[in-house]
């Protein structure tokens, strides 16, 4: 008879939810990827125009001119502030899915465990009722011998 854990279903819901927050904790990471590549974007953007306008007050430059350079950097600076706060709340919820993903993780193990300790249980049990009959072949045969 073929090996047979009583727990089974309750193992591919746990493999099921497993995977689920792996899912979760991936898309997280995503947005948290996709989100520091804007603020690296910007960071280049506050640079080339630094450069800009460190070569536009070398020469003559208006005092409108010098105002809309500073409002632009106020804009780009203003984005970047935004997007750090989004950074922020994409890490705390990258951490809280990472902690979901990890319950999930050892509940699963668990489960796991539980389920080859059985398994060896019933491989340990198996081999000791064939020995047995082995035992009462040998036995058996024995006797009959003795009586020819």
């Amino acid at each position: 008879m073929a090996f047979h854990f009583s727990l089974d279903a309750v193992l591919r819901l746990r493999r099921s939810l497993e995977r689920q927050q792996e899912l979760l904790l991936r898309e997280a990471n995503q947005q948290m990827i996709a989100i520091q590549l804007k603020i690296d974007h910007l960071d280049a953007q506050l640079s080339r125009q630094a450069s800009q306008e460190n070569l536009q007050l070398a020469s003559t430059l208006s005092a409108a001119e010098l105002q809309f350079l500073r409002v632009c950097r106020s804009v780009l600076q203003g984005q970047r502030g935004g997007l750090e706060k989004r950074l922020a709340a994409a890490q705390a919820v990258r951490d809280s899915r990472m902690a979901t993903f990890r319950q999930a993780r050892q509940q699963r193990e668990v489960l796991e465990t539980l389920r080859q300790a059985h398994s060896l249980v019933y491989r340990q049990n198996e081999a000791r009722q064939s020995q047995r009959q082995l035992d009462d072949l040998i036995l058996l045969r024995r006797a009959y011998l003795r009586r020819s």
